[in-house]
């Protein structure tokens, strides 16, 4: 059955098999009587190297028709790494690998792949095209080239890529992969022509070259001039090579690796793993064993988000520094390492993403230590409601609204966010998400503008997305004019959106209002002591229970009646900042509702994403310094 293309950080190809490793040292096969068994081969190796850093891994080569064949398989998915793409060979055993250790730098191994190696049955046919191009890094071996067919398909596989993200080719050392070394010559220097980066030690230096000296890399027949670089990162008898050659300037991958730190082996993918005493990286040293306990593996610190000058005066998208700062950490965005410019292509490529990052988003109680609750509301464009004070299609501008809500999200005291499914995905795929709340905009039906404005249907998150997704909280709008027949209907779908998300223990926070039409068509908020009062009764007896529903309140037009309108429900209770003219004046108000004891926290979009006066950094920091 086809595999349907998927993006992937790293695909690798070649050999699979199982590794039996004596669980003594100094002693001879022939008497050794206790083995350990391990996921062996390079490739394999290379792939599960990647899942302790969080990216995405497959392998594509051939597994053995017998009981060992299914053991690499149970390997690769328990470390979290494709195998789909990992076929049973037909009449082929499962190739093992046999090992001596008698320290410090004597390590015979001995191969069984008679008559043939499962993994050199890879077919031409079998990489798929377009998960090849889509990856960030694919990774060829010296042990692809031994033999047919899986010769032809390890040479035409990285061509495909049409200089797409990096090509890894990595020569194998063993003398079983080279028996004819003066034969081999020809076949590695076409897989060099179309590496990025080639990988390996002084053997491998000398068969894929010719030459046992180490130096550049020739390109062998394309640019003259420029050389591959050449990374050493296998031992030779547990003495590294430094046979790194100069080179040019190593390309950074789609998933953001450099080809230079990238996991070629799995020795560079974690922290503890330990090089294998036959220099393999493979077997207990590529996935330590309870006697040889691992750390976390590392990753760099993500780095403070600091927004350019651009977003704080311009709706004409980010700047290069912000793009380069607005994306996923390694350690809280695993397999996909983001800038606000990748969003399109990995939407098109691996929908799947946004599941995947939602499933391992770190979560967070919605009340923290400090009590209080800041979510930055980002929902008015599903509305049509683009405009900000003149500028009618102020937030239209979707690279910069993600770049703005990055500032936002930075800033110490920001405890979430608020907004649709198409903008949380968003920053989900970014990686700004963790431990934040996340609030998902249920009802978005009734158009800024429109005739059918006050119909305000469920048009976006349902309780169920909320669920599934892990997001934290959902909200709801309820406007109810006394003159139009159609509020009983949004009454109604609000009380049961109440109860979907009871059922679900989620919070709801629902955002009431009495509507009027005026006689220009548009429709306005009532925002009298009265109006505001009657609208939270109304909204605190939706569903049949209340225990999850917080009030999304608007501050009166005297702020002084707040205290006795607040005491109409006992629910808690966040402010809406609403559209704002006088930031100052603003603020204040906020300030004094704030003081009210069940007042929990605000939700403010519009006034802090795109401030009249200043930048998104300070009228952010003004409004959580009023907590």
């Amino acid at each position: 059955m086809a595999v349907p293309p998927q993006y992937f950080d790293l695909i690798t190809m070649g050999r699979i098999g199982v590794d039996l490793y004596p669980l003594e040292t100094g002693v001879a096969l022939t008497r050794e009587e206790t083995f350990g068994k391990f996921r062996g081969g390079s490739a394999a190796n290379a792939a599960v190297a990647a899942a302790p850093t969080g990216r995405s891994a497959a392998v594509v080569t051939r597994t053995g028709e017998d009981p060992f064949g299914a053991f690499p398989h149970e390997a690769l998915k328990e470390s979290g790494v494709d195998d789909r793409r990992a076929t049973p060979a037909p009449a082929r055993p499962a190739p093992l690998t046999f090992c001596e250790t008698f320290p410090p730098d004597d390590f015979p191994l001995y191969f069984s792949r008679r008559p043939k190696a499962s993994g050199l049955e890879i077919r031409a046919e079998e990489p798929d095209p377009a998960a090849v191009r889509a990856a960030g890094i694919f990774r060829i071996t010296g042990a692809g080239l031994s033999e047919e067919a899986s010769r032809s398909a390890t040479l035409a596989a990285p061509k495909a890529r049409a200089r797409r993200g990096a090509a890894v080719f990595a020569p194998d050392r063993h003398p079983v992969f080279r028996r004819d070394p003066d034969r081999a010559l020809p076949y590695h220097r076409e897989a060099l022509r179309h590496a990025t980066v080639a990988v390996g030690n002084l053997d491998g230096y000398e068969i894929a070259t010719g030459v046992r000296e180490p130096g550049p890399v020739p390109r062998h027949g394309r640019r003259p001039g420029r050389n591959r670089p050449w990374s050493s990162r296998a031992p030779r008898a547990c003495s590294p090579c430094t046979a790194t050659a100069p080179g040019p300037r190593c390309p950074r991958c789609r998933s953001g690796w450099s080809t230079a730190s990238a996991p070629t082996t799995p020795s560079a993918g974690r922290s503890a793993t330990v090089r294998s005493p036959t220099g393999i990286w493979s077997g207990p040293c590529a996935t330590p064993t309870p006697r040889e306990p691992s750390s976390p593996p590392a990753s760099p610190v993500r780095p403070p988000y600091r927004p350019s000058r651009r977003s704080r005066t311009s709706s004409r998208g980010p700047s290069r520094r912000t793009r380069r700062a607005c994306r996923a950490s390694p350690e809280r965005s695993p397999s996909l390492n983001l800038t606000i410019p990748d969003l399109t292509a990995v939407r098109a490529r691996n929908p799947e993403a946004v599941a995947e990052a939602a499933a391992r988003r770190a979560r967070r109680p919605l009340i923290g230590d400090s009590g209080r609750l800041m979510i930055v509301a980002a929902d008015h464009p599903a509305r049509g409601a683009l405009g900000i004070g003149d500028r009618r299609l102020a937030m239209a501008n979707r690279a910069d609204l993600l770049d703005r809500l990055c500032t936002a999200l930075s800033r110490p005291g920001v405890d979430g966010v608020l907004a649709t499914a198409d903008i949380l995905e968003d920053l989900l795929l970014l990686g700004v998400l963790e431990d934040k709340v996340v609030m998902g905009s249920m009802n978005r039906g009734g158009l800024a503008g429109a005739s059918f404005e006050m119909d305000d249907r469920f048009t976006g998150h349902r309780a169920e997305d909320i669920a599934r997704l892990g997001f934290d909280a959902g909200k709801l709008l309820v406007r109810i004019d006394y003159d139009d027949p159609g509020s009983l209907a949004t009454l109604e779908s609000a009380a049961r959106a109440v109860d979907a998300m009871a059922e679900r223990r989620l919070p709801v926070f629902v955002e009431p209002f009495i509507s009027r039409r005026g006689g220009d068509g548009r429709i306005r908020n009532d925002l009298s002591a009265e109006a505001v009062t009657r609208s939270i009764a109304i909204a605190s007896g939706l569903g049949g229970t209340s225990a999850y529903t917080w009030l999304k309140l608007p501050v009166t037009d005297d702020v002084d009646t707040m205290p006795e309108v607040l005491e109409a429900s006992t629910l808690p209770v966040v402010l809406l900042g609403g559209e704002v003219g006088d930031q100052e004046a603003a603020y204040e108000r906020w300030g004094k509702a704030l003081r009210l004891p069940t007042v929990m926290g605000m939700v403010v979009g519009r006034s802090l994403l795109y401030p009249a006066e200043g930048s998104v950094e300070t009228a952010v920091d003004t409004a959580v310094g009023l907590l």
